[in-house]
């Protein structure tokens, strides 16, 4: 079975989800063999000492050619192969996700319970975040057979989010679905060491992919049924079943990605130069996870660069 490591890193107008409509919240992370990770580590330092920061933000690679070019080059050309996850929420989309929730298990005839979290009630837009991340990942993990540690930049509250993603992974453990795949998926606390200069490369992917649906993300969220695609099941209780698919498809667009030269510092984002580098499903496709200002939740399937898809979860 392989194994990889993941690095996260955050970015938003907080460094949390916050429930207000203003704000933005974005994780990107690096996945890749463990011996590959002193050579990550080498190109973050080099990074580093293009743009003289060590410790070197988006912008010091937005602004610099050499720093993008390096950046979208170590994505595409590392051997053996990196590969990227994403997940962008609007600020808003954590005020109505749960009360789409709620009006979903109206529909579906369940009982619905008021979200609270042992970590306290301002961490609960944070556990919902946290909750579709993990399974995304832990999704992925299970069905294309590959165990994945995960590290995260340096913050004060990694133990609760480790709590968090413990529970939520402890869920899809259970089912039949994704029976055991707490084994497979470990969150292992904060990245040190090599890790850490990883961190800086998986900041530079949150920022750029934050900044893509900043863009780009009204013209995306304007294709989503506004009625949550209530189906004849209950997704969030049905999850054995064997008929339970995958999200459907709400648009599909013939257009550029992002701009066609990412590596100049006049493009918005870097996004067209790596996006064959995000995890794929079994359409071959490159995926990102968004939710939009609703409290919709999404991914982008990315056939090629001028052709991609939207998919929308039902609520």
């Amino acid at each position: 079975m392989k194994k990889y490591i993941a690095v996260f890193d955050e970015t938003g107008t907080s460094n949390r989800p916050q429930s207000t409509e203003e704000s933005g919240f974005g994780v990107g992370a690096i996945l890749f063999p463990l011996e590959h990770a002193s050579e990550l580590a080498r190109i973050s330092k080099h990074i580093g000492y293009i743009v003289s920061k060590e410790d070197f933000k988006y912008k010091d690679v937005q602004h610099n050619e050499a720093a993008r070019e390096i950046f979208i080059k170590t994505l595409n050309s590392a051997n053996p192969p990196v590969h990227l996850f994403a997940f962008y929420s609007h600020g808003a989309c954590m005020i109505h996700e749960g009360r789409r929730t709620r009006d979903a298990a109206l529909a579906y005839e369940r009982e619905y319970r008021q979200r609270s979290s042992p970590r306290g009630e301002g961490f609960v837009p944070f556990d919902s975040f946290i909750a579709y991340m993990a399974s995304c990942i832990a999704a992925h993990a299970a069905t294309n057979d590959y165990a994945v540690d995960i590290y995260w930049d340096r913050r004060t509250d990694l133990d609760q989010i480790k709590a968090s993603f413990d529970e939520h992974i402890a869920r899809q453990s259970a089912t039949q679905r994704y029976r055991d795949v707490a084994d497979l998926v470990s969150f292992c606390g904060r990245a040190k060491n090599e890790m850490s200069l990883i961190t800086r490369l998986a900041g530079v992917l949150a920022v750029d992919v934050w900044k893509y649906f900043k863009s780009k993300g009204s013209m995306i969220w304007t294709k989503f049924d506004a009625g949550g695609l209530h189906g004849e099941y209950d997704p969030h209780i049905d999850i054995d079943d064997s008929d339970v698919t995958g999200p459907p498809c709400v648009a599909t667009f013939r257009e550029r990605l992002a701009e066609s030269e990412p590596s100049k510092v006049s493009a918005t984002v870097m996004l067209q130069g790596y996006y064959k580098r995000f995890l794929r499903n079994e359409s071959n496709e490159n995926l990102i996870s968004f939710g939009d200002p609703h409290g919709r939740l999404g991914i982008l399937g990315i056939v090629n660069g001028n052709h991609w898809k939207v998919y929308q979860l039902p609520d």
